[in-house]
């Protein structure tokens, strides 16, 4: 139980964020109506993603629902057994957090009306990153953030191989 609760403010602060700016996109931006933050580097676009990651399987019906909801379930179980068994740090508790906020951000945005609100343009002129969410962010911060730690904690072979000397 204590494991669920190192992943709690993570996990709530994710879904937190994610969720009022995702209220907060849909009230203020208009629908495709960029508005601009940073120039044309950085704007405010209020798009809407039937698809999974990068719009993959746009339209797809329920498809996209039951595919996310079995890999977010996946994640949750495979996580908190390889954290229960140690085979990540503790300190992976934030990023596992993050990622799995994210995860259920976009999930619970999808429940409510079939597509993720996307709001996050950025780019330079018509070269531009498709449009995303906090939620996005939160997932990739903390696969990020996991294998930095996961590197970091890798023990160095060089350091464990011992030489023996024969005189």
């Amino acid at each position: 139980m204590k494991l669920l609760f190192r992943l709690l403010p993570s996990l709530v602060i994710a879904l937190t964020l994610d969720g009022l700016t995702k209220v907060w996109a849909e009230q203020i931006l208009e629908p495709f109506q960029p508005v601009a933050i940073v120039g044309d580097i950085f704007r405010l676009t209020l798009g809407y993603n039937t698809g999974v990651a990068f719009g993959m399987f746009a339209n797809g019906g329920i498809w996209p629902l039951i595919l996310t909801g079995l890999v977010i379930t996946g994640l949750v179980i495979w996580f908190i057994l390889a954290l229960w068994s140690g085979k990540f740090p503790q300190s992976a508790n934030w990023p596992i957090g993050l990622l799995l906020g994210g995860a259920l951000g976009n999930f619970i945005d999808r429940l409510s009306d079939g597509h993720v609100t996307d709001f996050i343009d950025v780019g330079l002129g018509a070269t531009r990153w498709p449009t995303f969410n906090l939620a996005d962010s939160f997932i990739l911060i903390g696969l990020a953030w996991l294998m930095m730690i996961t590197n970091s904690n890798r023990p160095d072979p060089e350091k464990d191989h011992v030489l023996i000397e024969s005189d």
